[in-house]
């Protein structure tokens, strides 16, 4: 399952690129899937990791045909992780915070794992780019886009407090936004 998640993920995410980067997209998700099988065996949960933006940022993707090629709890999973994009950047985050305080813990996981792939990407980039890093995203004040990541980690702390990959996320969001 794990194999046809990369190979779906890589043909719909073709073309793409991290924003202001040359970084193919598929980069992510295979980093967010691999996040994910640090914390789970289960193929279900690391294949929804590996496609957690394909409903979200992929034309003509959709749940129905994930639950076709792979199940119905893996588009599931997907689809509580996507955001719906007909929102403001501050309604999006605000009710992506919420929604990982009460999640289930293989929701909180993808998350978690997909935040800690960004916060990997602010850290490998912003020393090279500087205060202009900011300016590649739709949100482009540093001290808001802290406030989400910040709040991302409280929603997560009472679940993942004692998890390796938790503490390196925590450590990256202090590093670049302070405590």
């Amino acid at each position: 399952m794990i194999q046809r998640a990369i190979a779906f993920a890589t043909k719909a995410h073709d073309g793409q690129l991290r924003k202001g980067t040359m970084r193919p997209y598929i980069l992510h998700p295979l980093e967010v899937g691999v996040i994910v099988a640090r914390m789970t065996e289960d193929e279900e949960v690391i294949s929804a990791a590996i496609l957690h933006d394909t409903i979200e940022d992929c034309e003509g993707v959709t749940a129905k045909m994930i639950e076709q090629m792979f199940s119905n709890r893996v588009a599931e999973l997907v689809q509580k992780e996507s955001e719906d994009k007909s929102k403001t950047w501050m309604e999006r985050k605000g009710a992506t915070i919420q929604h990982l305080k009460v999640a289930e813990r293989e929701v909180q996981m993808i998350g978690l794992a997909d935040k800690l792939s960004n916060m990997r990407d602010i850290d490998r980039d912003y020393p090279e780019c500087g205060e202009e890093l900011w300016q590649r995203f739709r949100m482009k004040d540093k001290e808001t886009i802290g406030w989400y990541y910040k709040g991302v980690e409280e929603a997560l702390r009472k679940s993942f407090s004692e998890v390796p990959v938790y503490i390196e996320y925590r450590s990256l969001v202090e590093k670049i936004f302070g405590k």
